[in-house]
């Protein structure tokens, strides 16, 4: 996979998590859990969650 964690964890603000949310996706559909995507593509768990639910 081509994803890197960003290297700031301060907020970003208005700026969209495009390329997180992106590859967040592609782990759910590989089968992997809301946890373990979250960790590696390094976001909040319910953020991943709100964005599985929409």
């Amino acid at each position: 996979m081509d994803f890197e964690i960003r290297g700031s964890r301060k907020p970003q603000g208005p700026r969209k998590l495009s390329a997180e949310r992106a590859a967040y996706s592609q782990l759910m559909q590989q089968g992997l859990s809301n946890k373990e995507a979250c960790r590696i593509v390094g976001i909040n768990p319910k953020t991943g969650r709100r964005w599985r639910n929409g």
